[in-house]
């Protein structure tokens, strides 16, 4: 049975999806072209959520951005996160072993979103921020939760999102990404190679819960020149052991690998 779309709340959703990190601000013209809506129901709509304090306006370039009561709501969701609360110590550890970033990132929307962070307190490291999105197929946190997809999944997310190439080491054939993929379910981490940035190499390995899915995973992230075929295998064991106590923490057992041969 469809769900049932009340027309009014769905267009004020497509408002809000439309404010982003790299588009935090949105003049009603814009979104009335967007979304191809008439500049009344957006102002109408804007008024409202602006009234209610889900967004507000710029006095000075009459754009709008989005409000506190937004993030009200997503501090109640990070609240709930157990994930998140069991995977920091293990992030901070992590960052302090190696001196280098460490992010905690879960799949949304066909793309990976970094949901905790810890940076590293040299002055050369990657651009990664908490609310980041990025690719699957050429990241290392990406790649270590795109392994473990349902073929049906991975198929729909290729058809969808494509295998944009970034740099010259991305991978964009969808044969040589299975191979990777295959690769990184036998090893249990992942390596982005200088393949969503130059310059930037990520080690990364899955966390499953209590089913044996797994739902997010822990990337280490530095320059190339810092992270290289030398450490990666060293990294690599830390990262697997990380995530191998996150996994028990979320009430993965062996006896849940033992019942579920085929975790995809």
């Amino acid at each position: 049975m469809a769900k049932k779309i009340i027309q009014s709340i769905d267009r004020a959703l497509q408002v809000l999806e439309l404010f982003s990190l790299e588009k935090p601000e949105w003049g009603v013209t814009e979104i009335s072209k967007a979304l191809n809506m008439y500049k009344s129901h957006v102002h109408n709509i804007l008024s409202t959520l602006e009234a209610k304090d889900f967004v507000k306006k710029d006095p000075i370039t009459e754009k709008y951005k989005l409000g506190v009561k937004l993030f009200e709501l997503g501090s109640v969701v990070l609240k709930e996160m157990d994930l998140r609360k069991i995977a920091l110590p293990y992030i901070e550890k992590l960052s302090k072993e190696f001196n280098e970033t460490v992010h905690l990132g879960i799949l949304t929307e066909g793309s990976v979103l970094s949901i905790e962070l810890e940076e590293s307190a040299q002055s050369l490291r990657p651009r990664i921020f908490i609310g980041k999105r990025a690719p699957l197929h050429c990241t290392a946190v990406g790649k270590a939760i795109m392994a473990y997809l349902s073929e049906d999944e991975f198929d729909y997310i290729v058809k969808e999102k494509g295998l944009k190439k970034y740099t010259k080491n991305t991978i964009t054939d969808v044969e040589e990404l299975k191979k990777e993929l295959e690769k990184i379910r036998q090893q249990g981490y992942a390596v982005d190679n200088n393949e969503h940035e130059d310059g930037v190499c990520c080690v990364a390995s899955p966390i499953r819960n209590h089913t044996g899915k797994v739902i997010a995973s822990l990337s280490v992230s530095g320059p190339a020149f810092r992270i290289n075929e030398d450490n990666i295998p060293n990294i690599a064991r830390k990262v697997k052991e990380y995530c191998n106590q996150i996994s028990a923490k979320m009430g993965y057992t062996l006896k849940t690998a033992k019942d579920n041969v085929d975790l995809n």
